[in-house]
């Protein structure tokens, strides 16, 4: 199964729907969140200030904030 496929078929699974009842949809919507594999420094920024609000959150660093952002949309389209 091609990346994009399985992507697909997370956000089919998302949405409480089956990949094979509409297989291009959910390609196209793969294709479209796949930037988010990889994530600007602006939506990093963006991500890490609305969580700074919290003094209490573990992650303090920002390096290490974008480590947890990519673990977290990664196993997000592997499940």
């Amino acid at each position: 199964m091609s990346m994009v496929d399985q992507i697909g078929t997370a956000i089919a699974k998302a949405e409480g729907a089956r990949f094979e009842d509409d297989p291009a949809r959910f390609r196209r919507l793969a294709v479209a969140a796949q930037p988010l594999i990889r994530p600007t420094d602006t939506m990093v920024d963006a991500a890490h200030e609305a969580m700074w609000s919290d003094a209490h959150w573990a992650i303090n660093g920002r390096s290490d904030f974008r480590k947890a952002v990519r673990a977290m949309i990664q196993k997000a389209m592997a499940e």
